[in-house]
């Protein structure tokens, strides 16, 4: 291998910094004089003529993976990402991991995965890095292009829809129209639905703490309860109408003896089961066949911004802990730009006038 070192003068700074070959320039920090920078760079280079690179990528996600503090769905997710990673660059050495063989890892993914998908493993490989870096096991993070999401057009239900849809379920499947009228009035996710137990339930003042949410399951791990995805809990004011809905649910006998939509207090794997109630009900009435989350949160959030309410408003009924995470759900129907354009319009037109 060459022992050349490039270095040279950062602009703008008394700084410098070196560049190996066939490796990434070495930017962190920076070197008060060129000779401290010339000696650092020879330096890497006899550790790496020397092989002592000592930490595969398998081993630092493997690190990374026992030190971090996700829930256990997110491990999930991260596991299945890195099936995918670990045939291509898991038996390289952190230092080799490049730009220029990320572009590469990107090319052999398989060509059925989405944008958003590809980038999700990119950015599982950049953690993994920054994870390395933190603990001075590597010298810099390189530069990880992704790549470009077009952009999403959210569909969302308007309140004719919601109100059809929950009078269908109300008419087809009374024992799972609490658990909807709950995700369209609230705008709860799933899990967070699931959830809800008689002991969250205030009826003075009248409250719904929403501190919990059911963890999904697989087959080694059954489902269970934790924290809500940020972990922070609040409270929902309750309106008469989702009281009297919650007692009709209980006087039906339609919940448990704990929690509102488990019988036993058991919860299926994959939160499925509001699934095909769902379905049926959209398909006999001709709607619309969204998921939970947009006949949820995307739809109370839209039915809101449309009606004109604050984001602030809407960030409390979501949770949301930043007023930015509210923007990706509310969305604004042709009802509102249509009040933006109404109240533009000129008093009196030119067009408008006639002649007597």
């Amino acid at each position: 291998m060459a022992t050349e070192v490039n270095v040279r003068k950062l602009a703008q700074s008394w700084q410098y910094d070196f560049k190996l070959p066939g490796q990434a320039r070495v930017r962190k920090g920076g070197f008060r004089t060129k000779a401290a920078a010339l000696a650092s760079g020879k330096q890497k280079m006899e550790q790496m003529e020397l092989g002592e690179r000592q930490i595969i990528l398998s081993d630092a996600f493997r690190d990374y993976m026992a030190a971090t503090q996700m829930k256990a769905r997110a491990k999930d997710v991260y596991n299945h990402h890195w099936s995918r990673i670990a045939p291509i660059l898991g038996h390289l050495f952190i230092e080799e991991i490049t730009t220029s063989v990320l572009d590469g890892f990107k090319q052999k993914l398989p060509r059925s995965l989405a944008p958003r998908t590809v980038n999700h493993h990119l950015t599982l490989i950049r953690a993994v890095l920054g994870f390395m870096w933190k603990r001075e096991k590597l010298s810099h993070v390189p530069y990880i292009p992704k790549m470009s999401v077009p952009r999403k057009n959210h569909q969302w239900y308007s309140e004719m829809e919601r109100d059809r849809l929950l009078k269908g379920m109300f008419e087809m499947f009374p024992q799972w129209y609490l658990f909807f009228y709950l995700t369209c009035r609230l705008g709860l996710r799933r899990g967070e639905v699931y959830a809800i137990s008689r002991g969250k339930i205030r009826h003075i003042p009248a409250l719904l703490v929403v501190d919990e949410q059911v963890q999904v399951g697989n087959r080694s791990r059954p489902a269970s309860l934790t924290t809500r995805k940020n972990d922070a809990a609040y409270t929902v004011k309750l309106s008469q109408d989702l009281l009297d809905a919650i007692d009709w649910h209980i006087a039906k006998g339609y919940g448990g003896e704990e929690f509102l939509f488990s019988k036993d207090g058991s919860f299926p794997i994959h939160l499925d089961s509001h699934q095909r109630p769902l379905r049926e009900v959209q398909r006999a009435l001709g709607l619309r066949e969204l998921g939970h989350h947009a006949i949820g949160r995307h739809s109370v959030a839209s039915q809101a911004a449309t009606s004109g309410h604050s984001m602030k408003a809407i960030q409390a009924q979501l949770g949301h802990l930043s007023e930015q995470s509210t923007h990706c759900y509310a969305h604004l129907g042709s009802s509102a730009q249509l009040r933006v354009m109404e109240d533009l319009k000129p008093q009196s037109p030119p067009h408008s006038w006639r002649s007597a």
